[in-house]
């Protein structure tokens, strides 16, 4: 069931199996720079939180709004982040809403 979503473009996508969403992660999540198993083949168990995606985490729960199909048709996770692409560093300034201190 695709989860409605009114700030974001196209509708959620969700894959219609497991070989539909490898096939996503290999050519996707293998390029961008915010999963370092999936870019890198860094171990899951050697990663820091902040090199695993939760977007990624998240679509093994059909919960990932971020990958979308666009009115083109064309899917795509909207947080994608070429791999050697400058990232957004975090505001140092701002308070996390769910974790401690």
């Amino acid at each position: 069931m695709m989860k409605p979503t009114t700030n974001l473009p196209g509708v959620q996508w969700i894959p219609s199996n497991g070989t539909v969403g490898h096939a996503f992660i290999e050519g996707e999540c293998s390029r961008c720079a915010k999963d370092a198993p999936s870019n890198s083949g860094k171990a899951y168990e050697d990663c820091d939180d902040n090199e695993l995606c939760q977007i990624l985490a998240a679509s093994f729960r059909s919960e990932a709004v971020e990958w979308r199909r666009m009115p083109d048709g064309e899917v795509k996770c909207l947080a994608f982040v070429e791999v050697g692409s400058a990232m957004a560093a975090r505001c140092d300034k701002t308070q996390d809403m769910f974790e401690g201190d």
